[in-house]
């Protein structure tokens, strides 16, 4: 993959169950061809523009009207934007979704990651905005105020949701054996990339040899498995350095690399600078 492409991270939304806030406010300004990936759901409506943007390996064109979500632990990349684009984010933590009294349909919310993006009505638009306008009044620490934010939050959720039901039903698009092993892959790597970086781990997982695996991937996203696994590693990499005070030691500890020279050498070869320099070159 391409060294000039910065892969990045969000600062530690853990904290926070839910944020409400327009795209350079989210990702930050310099967000162009950097890479996220994000410990809860992400509901993205763009208002106005458009812009191209990457989920794992695959490639779609938002325009106007268009709402898009990007699911936990997925690498989510805009490739390019018009100079006029106006998207609102909405970004709910995993424990909030684990804690609201009434569910919404998870069997959409996965296969959302097949179908990420719905096209949105005036009226559909209408409504979000009125909702996302009501949240973002009663943004504040006052108990009753994060009361009502977090039912109106509820019920953003469960109509965002409710537009892909349509769509996924009457959609049904033919994988090949090589796509349906790259999502298979891409699912294990974001659960085990801080533990593994051997393409044969995967392999193994997927009951398949590591050329064969390899071949596939790359016949699908024109990238191989380990560049894949280097830069969610890097993605992880940075989010510490960006967003904690660990030593170097540390993070190389929680990313399990063997030594922290090892981790200073993996990071110098596919970033261009130690970690120590890139985190005093991020310093606000």
């Amino acid at each position: 993959m391409s060294e000039q492409n910065k892969i990045n991270n969000t600062k530690d939304l853990k904290r926070d169950n839910t944020v409400f806030k327009e795209i350079s406010e989210f990702l930050g300004k310099d967000f162009l061809k950097q890479s996220y990936i994000f410990e809860g759901f992400v509901f993205n409506v763009c208002m106005k523009g458009k812009l191209k943007i990457k989920i794992n390996y695959k490639e779609y064109l938002i325009t106007s009207g268009n709402m898009f979500v990007i699911l936990p632990k997925h690498v989510f990349t805009i490739l390019e934007h018009s100079s006029d684009i106006d998207v609102k984010i909405v970004f709910i933590s995993l424990d909030f979704i684990q804690n609201i009294p009434t569910s919404p349909n998870f069997y959409l919310l996965k296969n959302i990651e097949i179908y990420p993006t719905v096209k949105m009505n005036e009226e559909q638009q209408d409504d979000f905005m009125k909702i996302y306008t009501l949240i973002k009044k009663y943004d504040n620490d006052n108990e009753l105020n994060k009361q009502i934010q977090d039912a109106l939050t509820l019920s953003l959720v469960l109509i965002a949701t409710s537009l892909f039901e349509d769509v996924q039903i009457n959609k049904k698009i033919p994988y090949s054996r090589q796509e349906d092993l790259t999502r298979c892959f891409f699912e294990i790597l974001l659960r085990h990339y801080e533990t593994e970086r051997n393409v044969f781990f995967y392999a193994d997982k997927l009951c398949i040899t590591p050329k064969y695996l390899t071949t596939a991937v790359k016949s699908v996203t024109n990238h191989s498995v380990q560049s894949w696994i280097n830069e969610v590693v890097l993605i992880e990499a940075k989010r510490y350095l960006n967003t904690s005070i660990l030593t170097i030691q540390q993070i190389s500890e929680k990313l399990h690399f063997p030594t922290s020279s090892s981790f200073i050498r993996f990071f110098r070869t596919h970033v261009g600078c130690t970690p120590l320099c890139y985190r005093k070159n991020n310093e606000t």
